[in-house]
């Protein structure tokens, strides 16, 4: 039985937990979180036994509980809480991205190598049957070399609105710029595709709607505030969190965990909560400073083109491919876990992907656990699994895309 512990138990870490419950050759052992609502919720879904701490420094003084250790933090918190974990003796699960800045990703896979300890981060699209099947594709050869990727990751403007203008990723100062944050699964997903590192790296992006200038007149500072404006507004909470209208539904409802800090929050409480929650805020009235929409066109090794559009605009929440290969082309939108393989002067196929769970990372949740438990239990790495050496590059790739958005100038990358 491989023993679990989970540092951070908010949205991310309870979904591995999830995941950890149903798998029969692992065991959560302890759990760490700020929340002591959050704990109680723990220790009653998987048992009186599991060890509950309120503080990282109590977590750690208590020495190595487990095999290894999921570290689901927030961004800024993941350097800290990876070198005091591998001092401990932890294998780690490493929620994405490493660290906001690259010289502590690198201390932090130097410091694995050195004590022969591995850290998978969870770059979870590996994992899922929609991308793990367009890998399959490109390494049978059937759309030939690769010349050029196009990705494009429509955020979704109620899901932007939640991370990115109120939630824990608005900040560039508390958490990392939105491209590295939200995006570096999208320049992960490049690099496992081709296998080519970066080369050149040139991006422009900006921030549009989510400012203080564009606040309607006589606005409230929370919506659920008297507002002359809730009528016509879609980033309005209850839209988004609770309610339904005639074109809306509240897609975010199971944030109730969140925005409350109760396992099983009534809709009442919520309700209460968004009134002086930071997710209850006008979105015009935030101290969020990250980038709306952002392109990134990469040129890697082998003369391989990909580019890579991130947009807070959209009615849906999904990415959209187009991979042009020598003998063939890969089209897909992942949310309908599908995509049409069309051979030049031969076939034209669809093909059809299993679709886990969209609230799961379209079923990648599942599939990094399975790995990882397996990969602890019998020393198996499925080739899908990201190590932190191997994701470096993608980290290394959404630096360079903010230096040249800051500079307004193309970064050259040695290799």
């Amino acid at each position: 039985m491989i023993t679990i512990a989970i540092l951070g138990f908010g949205n991310r870490g309870s979904r591995y937990a999830y995941q950890l419950a149903h798998n029969k050759d692992a065991e959560i052992v302890a759990v760490c979180d700020k929340k002591r609502a959050l704990l109680d919720g723990a220790t009653a879904s998987y048992g009186s036994r599991v060890r509950t701490f309120e503080s990282d420094e109590e977590f750690f003084a208590a020495g190595k509980l487990a095999d290894a250790l999921i570290i689901a933090t927030q961004d800024r918190d993941h350097y800290k809480h990876a070198l005091a974990a591998l001092k401990a003796g932890y294998h780690l699960l490493l929620e994405k991205p490493v660290s906001p800045t690259y010289s502590e990703c690198q201390e932090i896979a130097e410091s694995a190598k050195e004590k022969g300890l591995s850290v998978v981060v969870c770059h979870v699209l590996r994992y899922a049957p929609f991308y793990h099947s367009i890998k399959q594709t490109i390494d049978a050869g059937l759309i030939g070399d690769i010349v050029s990727i196009n990705d494009t990751e429509n955020v979704g403007y109620w899901h932007f609105a939640h991370s990115y203008v109120r939630g824990n990723w608005r900040n560039q100062a508390e958490s990392g710029p939105s491209i590295l944050a939200k995006c570096c699964h999208d320049l992960d997903i490049i690099y496992y595709f081709t296998g080519q590192k970066s080369v050149e790296v040139f991006s422009s992006g900006s921030r549009k709607l989510f400012l203080k200038e564009n606040a309607p007149s006589g606005a409230a500072d929370y919506c659920l505030a008297p507002c002359p404006h809730r009528r016509e507004c879609p980033y309005d909470v209850k839209k988004i969190y609770y309610g339904f209208t005639r074109y809306t539904y509240p897609r975010l409802i199971w944030h109730k965990r969140l925005i409350t800090g109760k396992p099983k929050a009534k809709i009442k409480e919520l309700r209460e909560a968004l009134k002086t929650s930071p997710y209850g805020r006008c979105v015009y009235k935030c101290d969020n400073d990250v980038v709306e929409n952002q392109n990134v066109a990469v040129k890697l090794q082998n003369g391989i083109n990909a580019n890579l559009t991130m947009t807070a605009f959209s009615e849906g929440c999904f990415r959209r491919l187009h991979i042009c290969g020598t003998k063939g082309e890969i089209i897909g939108v992942d949310a309908k876990h599908k995509f049409k393989l069309n051979i030049f002067g031969g076939p034209l196929k669809t093909v059809k992907t299993q679709s886990g769970l969209i609230s799961g990372h379209l079923g990648g949740d599942a599939g990094i656990i399975a790995d990882f438990i397996e990969f602890l239990k019998t020393g198996k790495v499925n080739p899908r699994m990201s190590f932190i050496d191997v994701t470096l590059e993608s980290h290394r790739m959404a630096f360079a895309a903010e230096k040249s958005r800051e500079s307004g100038q193309a970064v050259f990358i040695e290799n």
